[in-house]
């Protein structure tokens, strides 16, 4: 057999064992407790329990724009740029929050969130308790971009309206895999309801 032809096959190979590790690993991360109130044919009813976030501010920015910088910014304070050095597990997912001040958040661990958390060094990174929030999330899969973003938020807008439910504020981008994960990848969209009778 052709020596590169061989090359090829065990690189392909080895990428692919990695890509199948990674979603593996993907899913033994920690992610916000919640229960379905009603699942639809398109996305889901969910009550999600409080959860302490770290949260940055992009600023008047796309997630295209800012979401790199955003990511980079909490990955260092868990990954223990903070005053003690100290790591913090890593959790999913990574939310993005659509507003006229975007943020991108990281959920502190449950084990983290009933003490307290290093202090940051990075100055524009600070904590937020979210109360318990009922949300419509609709799942899908692939890379994302804002084009992508925008287009599931209308998808969702669109059955929510469907269905007659009300939309309370702007929507949230919820990622679940690391930038190098093209196997098994899981995005999904949220808007927060009015209360469901």
């Amino acid at each position: 057999m052709n020596k590169v032809l061989l090359t090829l096959i065990i690189v392909v190979s080895v990428f692919f064992v990695f890509q199948i590790i990674s979603a593996m690993k993907n899913s033994d991360i920690e992610t916000p407790k919640y229960e379905v109130v009603k699942a639809y044919k398109d996305f889901e009813l969910r009550q999600y329990e409080a959860m302490l976030l770290a949260t940055t501010n992009l600023g008047p920015s796309s997630y295209d724009q800012k979401s790199s910088e955003g990511f980079r910014t909490i990955a260092s304070y868990i990954f223990g740029k903070n005053q003690t050095n100290e790591k913090i597990a890593m959790t999913a997912p990574v939310i993005y929050h659509a507003d006229s001040a975007s943020t991108l958040s990281f959920v502190v661990p449950q084990s983290n969130a009933k003490g307290t958390m290093p202090t940051p060094i990075d100055q524009n990174i600070s904590f937020v308790k979210q109360e318990p929030k009922l949300l419509a999330v609709l799942t899908f899969s692939g890379f994302v971009n804002d084009k992508k973003i925008n287009e599931r938020f209308k998808e969702l807008k669109k059955s929510l309206q469907r269905e007659g439910l009300e939309i309370k504020g702007n929507g949230y981008y919820f990622g679940y895999n690391p930038p190098w994960q093209l196997i098994g990848r899981k995005n999904e969209v949220a808007f927060e309801l009015e209360s469901v009778h």
